[in-house]
């Protein structure tokens, strides 16, 4: 098992950032299927938090389902911060909302505990050193009753 050096994998999505959107794939079509089982779940957030967001290509999707909750966009890579963030003009023009950027570690939220009511990570936890620490974060900052839906690469 290999370890995770966080600074050279910052470095690495830094430099992805302009094509990553148009690139992967796999976050796109796991993050549908996603999407997809929140069809079965009954739930009003208030905050959404989409950890390990990258340009958050879900982003526009939990907006749209859930048009009363502040979305937040957190990623320890800044320029994918900036893709979450840049949204076509059209888009603003008829109303999308931007998420909420926070460029932070998983591993320490800069979130008040229990203020989160939903807690969305597609393909980020891999690239967690600690994943354990990134999901003690997870419990501390979701509020009672809140879900969390991740997906990350694994053996099965």
């Amino acid at each position: 098992m290999s370890t995770i050096d966080a600074r050279t994998a910052r470095r690495r999505f830094d430099r992805a950032a302009p094509t990553y959107a148009g690139a992967s794939r796999l976050e796109s079509e796991v993050g549908t299927r996603m999407l997809e089982r929140l069809d079965y779940v009954r739930l009003a957030p208030a905050r959404i938090l989409d950890a390990g967001s990258g340009p958050a290509p879900q982003a526009a999707a939990l907006a749209k389902r859930y048009p009363g909750a502040q979305l937040v966009a957190l990623d320890f890579s800044l320029p994918m911060l900036a893709g979450a963030r840049a949204r076509g003009w059209r888009a603003r023009l008829f109303g999308a909302r931007r998420p909420a950027a926070v460029c932070a570690s998983l591993e320490r939220l800069p979130l008040a505990a229990a203020s989160v009511q939903l807690l969305w990570s597609n393909m980020a936890l891999h690239w967690v050193p600690d994943a354990r620490a990134a999901l003690a974060e997870f419990q501390r900052v979701l509020a009672p009753e809140g879900l969390l839906m991740f997906s990350t690469l694994g053996p099965d």
